[in-house]
């Protein structure tokens, strides 16, 4: 399980999605509205995730605080 990621955010898109740059590796996240209006380009982040797997989807959501995971 990827308990966190860390790295730069590189886009942003759609009204909640992320794309964090880890040492060259992309990982596509969905986060809340709140952590999605508080991020900009090219600044360094932390996010708690939670990888959820689905019969026909895989999606990794991220959250700014462990509160905030466990919560969801």
């Amino acid at each position: 399980m990827i308990a966190h990621v860390r790295g730069k955010i590189e886009e942003k898109f759609g009204e909640n999605g992320i794309i964090v740059d880890v040492s060259g590796v992309g990982y596509e996240m969905l986060v809340p509205v709140s952590d999605f209006e508080n991020v900009n380009l090219g600044e360094e982040r932390k996010f708690y995730t939670y990888h959820a797997v689905k019969e026909n989807s895989e999606e990794l959501y991220g959250f700014s605080t462990l509160a905030a995971k466990k919560l969801f």
